[in-house]
Formats: structure tokens, sequence, C-alpha cells
């Protein structure tokens, strides 16, 4: 197996004594990144006052690009750039809350930055209602879950899906997820978060460019840390209610006297000043990618080969994991770049994460759930030595 340590010595070398698995929760960021760090301060002193015109001609449309190649997209223009993910849904929301009446289909394992948000818009707004499909039964009853999703489309204005569901790493395989997409009524927002599946598994939205938003961003596979977060959007006249001055930076649509403008792409749901070193990082890491011809198929590949190693070990020695169940099926019709197991509660989840962590073993763990994420700065003898230090003493 191939492998790419070599590109990440700083992390490495910051814990040596630490065998990290949560790449999907903080993957270790490339070496480039360091110096691309520094390239941002560097650029603020010598464009100073010029600053924002070098980043809307230079930076932000090869960050813009790098994702439209990531995702094989067309129009880069329609890619809006905010510090995270959270800003771009609050943006999308206040747009679509002033509905008389707004009905959301969604699923009971959505990542905190929309679930929390959503719980929250439905205390204060008599007029939204939530529709919350579970998602275990992805497990062995795919077809059946694809199918529910489908029967509740007609009945709500907005769909919004994980491709990769964060709690389990369960994942909508591409066909899986542009069936429902194309099955929904044309008139129905659909929302993608693909947080946990962009940069790690191949996603081809070029068949359903400019029909849905995409939401996505540098903090975890992306490898560009934080302040990198996206959204692809559909063409439309979006008017978001929370906006900002970022919003009329580029070309406006020509708005009625008397009333705001908007830039009528991507932009209209860009908001205000922003720290962009973490743009700077993000192309860094790409343009290495693309330097040494490393694609997400490739870096999908690394990763499943590392699990397969992981789960030869786990046969061999299931009793270093003990009394937890595994949320996952092999071989993998399609899964995330992280293995879930299943504790009796959280206060037994605790005790597994807190041991291992005194045995040099770093996992994160969402209530009951311990979650083993692989990443590229891992290899083939990192599996037995993990398991080693996993193994009860």
């Amino acid at each position: 197996m191939k492998g790419y340590k070599h590109y990440y010595q700083h992390f490495l070398n910051a814990n040596p004594h630490e065998l990290h698995f949560a790449a999907h929760s903080h993957h270790f960021w490339p070496d480039v990144t360091r110096a691309a760090q520094l390239q941002a301060w560097d650029d603020a002193a010598r464009f100073n006052d010029r600053k924002w015109e070098h980043l809307f001609s230079e930076v932000i449309p090869k960050v813009q690009k790098h994702i439209a190649d990531i995702l094989n997209l067309k129009s880069p223009e329609m890619i809006a750039l905010a510090p995270n993910t959270h800003d771009l849904l609050v943006r999308l929301f206040s747009e679509l809350l002033l509905r008389p009446k707004l009905t959301v289909l969604t699923t009971d394992s959505e990542f905190h930055s929309f679930s929390r948000q959503l719980h929250r818009w439905e205390e204060a707004h008599s007029h939204l209602s939530v529709t919350r499909v579970k998602t275990l039964s992805l497990l062995e009853l795919r077809e059946e879950f694809i199918a529910q999703l489908q029967e509740q489309f007609s009945k709500h204005q907005v769909v919004f899906l994980s491709q990769v569901f964060f709690n389990s790493g369960l994942a909508l395989t591409q066909e899986e997820l542009l069936r429902l997409i194309n099955s929904a009524p044309k008139e129905t927002v659909i929302i993608i978060d693909g947080y946990h599946g962009f940069a790690a598994l191949p996603l081809d939205l070029s068949s359903v460019e400019g029909r849905i938003f995409y939401l996505g961003g540098g903090y975890k596979y992306a490898q560009g840390g934080e302040g990198v977060g996206f959204m692809v959007v559909p063409h439309g006249a979006w008017r978001p209610v929370i906006t900002g001055w970022f919003a009329e930076y580029a070309k406006l649509s020509s708005p009625r006297a008397g009333e705001v403008g908007y830039s009528d792409d991507g932009m209209a749901f860009w908001g205000a000043t922003l720290d962009p070193s973490g743009w700077y990082r993000f192309n860094a890491t790409w343009d290495l990618f693309q330097e040494i011809d490393l694609s997400v198929e490739k870096i999908h590949q690394h990763i499943v080969n590392l699990q397969t190693v992981f789960l030869d070990h786990y046969q061999q020695n299931p009793s270093a994991l003990a009394g937890l169940t595994p949320l996952f099926q092999h071989p993998f019709p399609l899964h995330g770049h992280f293995l879930t197991f299943e504790a009796r509660d959280t206060s037994e989840a605790t005790l597994h994460r807190e041991k291992w962590l005194k045995n040099g073993v770093y996992v994160d763990q969402r209530g009951a759930r311990l979650r083993f994420g692989f990443g590229l700065y891992h290899d083939r003898t990192d599996i037995p030595e993990l398991f080693r230090r996993l193994s009860p003493r």
C-alpha cells in the first residue's frame, strides 16, 4: 500500500506517541499548509489595502475551481464560501422561513450545525413542521429507506439529507443519491450535506448541477482546516434575509427600485469580512494533490484498504472491541471514512475511550458511539499497533 505519511510530518511529530484515529473529526493537515498560512500573512502585508482585490482575483477563484473539480461542476462561480456551513444554512433558511408554511423532510442523523438549529427554528416558528426518517435502517433495509424518503417528497417543500451520516458512517451511494434527487418534485428545495463525504468519497454532481444545494468544507477530509465552508448554489433569484456586503461585491442582478440588490451567482449567499487563511491552506493542499496526481478516487481506495486491514485484525482479535456493536456491513456497499462501534450506553463508551487514550489511541465519541477514522497519514503498519493498544491488558 502506497504511503503518504511523509506529507504530514509536522502533525505526526507533534504527537509522536499517539495513534490518531479521528481523521473524520480533524484530519491532519499536510506540511504544505504551514507555508500557506505564512503566505496569507505575507500577502496581507504586501497587498494591505488591496488585499481583497487579490483574494477575489486570485485566491478565491482557485478555491472554487478546486471544489468544482472535485465534484465535477462546470460553474465555480455558483459556489459560495463562508467560515463554516452553519453561516450558509442560516442565510438560506432566512429566505425559506419567509414562506407562510414550511415543511422539511430530513433524518434523525444530521450533524449538529443543522439538527440543533432546526430544533430551535421549530421552537420559534409555528409554521415550520419537520419529519425525521431513521437512518439505521440503512444497515439492512437500504431500498426501504430510499422508498420511505421518496414517499415523503411530495409532502415537503425542503429536503435536507446527508451524503454520509456523521454518527454512523453509513453512506448513500452516488446512484442512490442521484435517484433521490431526480425523483423529487422540481419545486422541492434539495440540500445535501456532503461534509463527511466531500474529498473522501468520489462524487460526480454534474448531472444535478443547478438543481441542488450541496454543503461541504475543508475542516475534515479536504484538509484545509477551519474557515473553509462552502455551498454549491442552484440557479435562482435568491435573496436571503440575512446578508452581508460580500453579497453585492460581484455583478448584481437588477433589483426593483428600493430593493436590496444581490449577486446573480453563488455570492448571493456570501456574508461579510472573514479570515481568509483557510483558503490558502485549502489551495496548498489541493495544489499538492494535483501535483502528485492524488485524486479523490485514489484517496478513497487508500482508506478502503486500511479499513479492510482493520477488519481483518478485528476478526482475528474481537476481544479488543468486546461488548461493542459494529454499525456497518462488510463488504461495504459504500461507507464513510470511519467505522462506528456502539456501546450499551454513553458511560460505557466513555470508559472505553478513556482507557484507549491512556494507551495512546485517540478516537472520538458521540454519545454511546465510538468512531475510528482513517486518513492519508495512516498506513497498514498502524493497524496492528492500534489493536495491540486496544487489547485488554
